[in-house]
């Protein structure tokens, strides 16, 4: 059986194009904060961190959001309102935003609420109630951000605006994971034929270890760090060790072994990611250095959610394939 060696990782990255990924980090955008002055300074600040507002984040009353709306530089609105429907001026803002297609996340201060309140409204990408714009409050807004933000502008948004870090780092770990997770099964499930069984599996390593590289530089560049492609990469192997990717690498030929199964497969896949994310982030993050035994820990961790994750998905498939496979005509007797 063929296990990937370090050399042969090294070469997956020639084959990928890690210059994009930075450019996506280190690209400019703006951030429309539209609602009464003391909210939207609120908000401003809370997203900025301690050294102040950030240029990028653009402070405006409703009428200025209807006026910059069609711009074509606003990559994504936050409308701040004191009540779960908005003023009227606000609302107006919200629906010009959504015609000119800018995202658009609506952010209720509100320390209380209705089950009505979180549902998103005519015009908004995404709603989130914050009971108080603080540190308190500002996971419910992160959270609310992450999910109007398209995805290609979330590593750079992480990478401007510290306090949305551990958000957007969960967020890009977790969807690196189920993509993950679905291409196990998807080749798993080709799998039941023997004689593709080996191909297969080691095809599967090679694309889900490039699905950890590329995370892991993300999970990297969102986090503040500087560098290009092999050389941040050559850093984080050297933090988290480079065997872990190779050992990850290895369980990932677990579908090799006859009679195992689908579930294990696509958990394995699903739990190796979220520990080498986990791990990449830790380091990026605060700098931390992880023993072997830490690592394992996150692999650990994460195991019982992954064989959770994998029952779901292989569970959907076979009830997806089950409703379109066609019905034979009975035989007459």
């Amino acid at each position: 059986m063929k296990i990937l060696k370090l050399p042969e990782l090294w070469h997956l990255l020639r084959e990928m194009d890690l210059e994009a990924v930075r450019r996506e980090a280190e690209r400019p955008f703006q951030v429309l904060v539209a609602g009464e002055q003391g909210d939207v300074d609120d908000v401003s600040r809370l997203l900025s961190g301690p050294d102040g507002h950030h240029p990028w984040v653009l402070r405006v009353d409703a009428t200025e959001a209807r006026r910059r709306a069609g711009s074509g530089l606003i990559d994504l609105a936050i409308a701040v309102t004191p009540v779960a429907d908005a003023p009227t001026a606000l609302l107006a803002a919200i629906e010009v935003l959504a015609a000119a297609r800018v995202p658009t996340l609506t952010a209720v201060r509100a320390a209380t609420t209705r089950p009505s309140d979180v549902l998103v409204r005519a015009g908004e990408t995404a709603r989130a109630v914050v009971s108080t714009v603080d540190a308190a409050g500002l996971d419910a807004l992160a959270e609310g951000i992450v999910a109007a933000a398209p995805p290609a502008l979330r590593i750079a948004l992480a990478r401007q605006l510290a306090p949305l870090r551990p958000r957007v780092l969960s967020a890009l770990i977790e969807d690196t994971a189920r993509t993950n997770a679905l291409y196990s099964l998807t080749t798993g499930l080709a799998e039941v034929v023997p004689v593709l069984n080996a191909p297969l599996n080691l095809a599967d390593v090679i694309v889900l270890t490039k699905n950890q590289l590329l995370m892991s530089y993300r999970v990297a560049l969102a986090a503040g760090k500087r560098g290009r492609g092999r050389e941040l990469l050559g850093e984080v192997a050297g933090v988290i060790g480079g065997g872990l990717l190779l050992r990850q690498a290895g369980r990932e030929l677990i579908g090799l072994i006859p009679g195992v199964g689908i579930v294990p497969k696509v958990a394995v896949a699903y739990a190796g990611t979220i520990a080498i994310g986990r791990a990449v982030a830790a380091w990026a993050v605060g700098g931390e250095r992880l023993s072997k035994e830490a690592v394992s820990g996150f692999y650990r961790d994460a195991w019982k959610r992954a064989k959770e994750v994998a029952t779901e998905l292989v569970a959907r498939a076979r009830s997806g394939a089950r409703a379109i496979r066609p019905r034979l005509p009975r035989r007459k007797r």
